[in-house]
């Protein structure tokens, strides 16, 4: 049953993807804080390993081309494990959007508005984005072109404006660290952000992409979102060396280094604005999946009437997730990437075991 009949290009996906990922800029610390001068190391090691993630989600695509992920289990798993797996992947996208809507307010009250109230922040942030939720996908990712490309554009340019702050002293030593060390960040950012990828399967029947074309666009918006994220990393060490660990939002304080230096003035407060815009595109889509999964396990026939009551649950929820920056620091570090490797790569790839056993496609859904 589909529920939201927009469709998006197959331009329009690959654009989505990348920003999607380029909105996880602000989660660097997860992993800067483990493998620290080694951070560009590990976040290359796990750009390919999201590539292995990445070819299950393809494969789910290409096999069922006109479902969407919880039409997929309930195809695949039957009517009860099938709606069990549904249920597991609203809790993840429920909490991914919890998780992404409160970086978002304690960015904006560090770096823009310190004095104003967090609910303030963050109620109003969502009431944007349950405008973009109620008008489909269509909307939801119209301005991903211009969000990919704005970001792209900012990210090569502080470059050049961090010319006289780069030190590449700061990426040495090279490999000094326990191989643990180095597990443990290729494990953190291969979950957080790239394994993120797995909410595009709940979009599935509204990409109008040829099915054997959906790999190429897939992978593609990754590579972008991936080498933009991989740019920022070398970027931030480049410029703060092994105090990076000190620092919650690192690419902010890079952009501040640049404003000390006298070089950029206040302008940090523009790329602040972007990343808030890059945030809000992130987290709309979020939003989206998350009313549109609900709707599509009570077989209801529109998600509209949800999306007031469902952003209201966000919000709560994220006021919940943890007490303090440390603890979030702790949790993203150690514990997070364990419980998403279930939801990114376990489940999923069950579901595509299981579908190529019982040789089932969308094609054969009346068998």
């Amino acid at each position: 049953m589909k529920i939201d009949n927009g469709k998006i290009s197959a331009s329009q996906f690959m654009f989505t993807v990348a920003c999607f990922i380029q909105a996880s800029s602000l989660l660097t610390a997860f992993f800067m804080s483990v493998t620290k001068q080694d951070s560009w190391i590990v976040s290359i090691i796990g750009f390919f390993i999201g590539m292995i993630f990445l070819w299950i989600y393809t494969a789910l695509m290409k096999r069922f081309p006109n479902k969407n992920l919880v039409e997929i289990n309930d195809l695949v798993l039957g009517p009860v494990i099938g709606k069990i797996f549904s249920c597991m992947y609203i809790y993840f996208f429920l909490t991914l959007s919890a998780l992404n809507l409160k970086d978002m307010g304690d960015f904006v009250g560090m770096a823009i508005m310190p004095n104003t109230p967090t609910i303030v922040i963050l109620a109003l942030f969502m009431y944007i984005c349950a405008w973009a939720v109620r008008s489909g996908i269509e909307i939801v990712t119209r301005y991903s072109l211009l969000f990919t490309l704005t970001a792209s554009l900012i990210i090569i340019a502080t470059f050049f404006i961090a010319y006289n702050q780069i030190d590449l002293n700061n990426f040495l030593p090279i490999f000094n660290q326990p191989f643990i060390k180095y597990v443990q960040g290729t494990h953190i950012i291969s979950t957080i952000p790239f394994g993120e990828v797995v909410v595009f399967l709940m979009i599935t029947p509204n990409i109008e992409i040829p099915i054997n074309k959906i790999r190429k666009y897939f992978i593609l918006g990754f590579a972008i979102g991936g080498i933009s994220l991989i740019l920022i990393v070398l970027r931030d060490i480049a410029v703060l060396g092994n105090v990076i660990t000190l620092f919650t939002f690192p690419s902010f304080e890079t952009l501040r280094m640049m404003r000390l230096s006298g070089t950029l003035g206040r302008m940090e407060v523009l790329f602040a604005v972007i990343l808030i815009t890059l945030m809000f595109f992130k987290i709309s889509f979020l939003y989206y999946v998350s009313v549109l999964a609900i709707s599509q396990i009570f077989e209801l026939n529109s998600y509209k009437n949800l999306v007031v009551g469902v952003g209201t649950i966000i919000v709560i929820y994220s006021f919940n997730l943890y007490y303090s920056m440390i603890q979030h620091m702790e949790y993203g570090s150690n514990i997070t990437p364990f419980q998403w490797l279930i939801y990114e790569f376990l489940l999923p790839l069950i579901t595509l075991i299981v579908a190529k056993a019982r040789k089932l496609s969308s094609s054969e859904e009346g068998n």
